[in-house]
């Protein structure tokens, strides 16, 4: 095959010029933040690292900054963020002076005065301003994590939302961060704070993107698709080594590479993250993958009350699929293959 440029990605993060657009989960969002009479105004998005949050969050602000009156600001999480949203929203306002500044086909024009007023009623005051221009912020963090800044901003974002401020908020991060933000005092809001957990791909679409670019069977299409169980990270590493090595499916030199590339981008990392327990119930899990969850527990030497936390932790963080009743399985592909090389060794 002959091909300019290889239409798949190995970088986490970046929309590739190849991927499955989760449609419903982006119009939910959009729809949500722009119509009236509006009733939420943040959304927390939650999966195992690879899974598609970056590039969801993406396509959002993609969206909403094609929208009259919407300015989109985006803010890395380990800068000031209540700082950073200061300093971005005096320049769109014009820094103490009226300017007229254009978002796509809208004008905004606003005076201000320098104020020794606090960040927060400084925001606040702005945000008030904003609303009277019919102009509404949303504010996107990339991969949150429990941190004084973020505690500040969620803070503060409580505020602003009872004000009636127009700013919307859209986050991602892991399933572990969310639940140790949600649990800092005071910030029980987020609690209310709906969640959206990126679920596999579909495999249909993902066998259609591969056989229209591959020119392959259906067959052989709904194999590579089937391989990847759905997983975003894992669709496109499939894609990117087959662009490079076509023909048959699946050659032990591409398994060898697949299997290469998901362990050094993402399982180690999740293998570390895990406390000595979880790994443990992943691997009895390995040894049994598919099997009954009293076996697993059997082998696993946990009754079944102590068993079923470490499930219900490793479901919630996107690692197993408990679909089938009273059976579990790994999500994440040949995760089951990374366990027995790396957890024994």
């Amino acid at each position: 095959m002959s091909r300019a440029k290889n239409p798949f990605s190995l970088s986490f993060g970046r929309i590739p010029p190849e991927y499955i657009v989760r449609s419903s989960v982006i119009d939910q969002v959009v729809e949500t933040f722009t119509c009236e009479p509006v009733t939420i105004q943040n959304y927390m998005i939650t999966g195992v690292r690879g899974s598609g949050k970056t590039v969801t969050m993406t396509a959002i602000c993609e969206r909403i900054k094609e929208l009259d009156h919407w300015m989109v600001i985006k803010i890395s999480p380990l800068d000031d963020i209540l700082d950073t949203l200061l300093k971005t929203l005096k320049t769109a306002g014009g820094k103490a002076k009226e300017s007229t500044i254009t978002f796509g086909t809208s004008h905004l024009n606003i005076s201000m005065k320098s104020t020794e007023q606090s960040v927060n009623a400084e925001i606040d005051g702005l945000l008030e301003l904003f609303e009277k221009k019919k102009m509404s912020i949303l504010v996107a963090i990339d991969e949150i994590t429990d941190t004084p800044q973020m505690r500040k901003f969620s803070s503060a974002l409580q505020m602003f939302i009872t004000n009636n401020r127009p700013i919307y908020f859209i986050g991602t991060g892991l399933f572990e961060e969310i639940e140790k933000l949600k649990n800092v005092p005071n910030l029980t809001f987020l609690y209310r704070t709906p969640k959206i957990t990126m679920e596999p791909l579909n495999i249909v679409a993902m066998a259609q993107t591969y056989q229209r670019i591959f020119d392959i069977s259906d067959k052989q299409a709904g194999a590579m698709a089937s391989m990847t169980k759905g997983y975003s990270y894992a669709f496109q590493v499939l894609g990117y080594l087959y662009w490079n090595e076509p023909g048959d499916f699946p050659t032990r030199s591409l398994l060898n590479k697949f299997d290469a590339q998901l362990a050094d981008a993402s399982y180690h990392r999740l293998w570390m993250d895990l406390s000595d327990m979880d790994r443990k119930v992943v691997m009895s899990i390995a040894g049994n993958e598919g099997g009954k969850t009293k076996d697993i527990a059997m082998q696993a030497e946990m009754d079944g009350n102590k068993f079923n936390q470490y499930r219900r932790r490793l479901k919630d963080h996107g690692i197993i699929d408990v679909s089938q009743y009273g059976k579990i399985s790994f999500a994440l592909p040949r995760f089951k293959e990374f366990v027995e090389a790396y957890g024994a060794f």
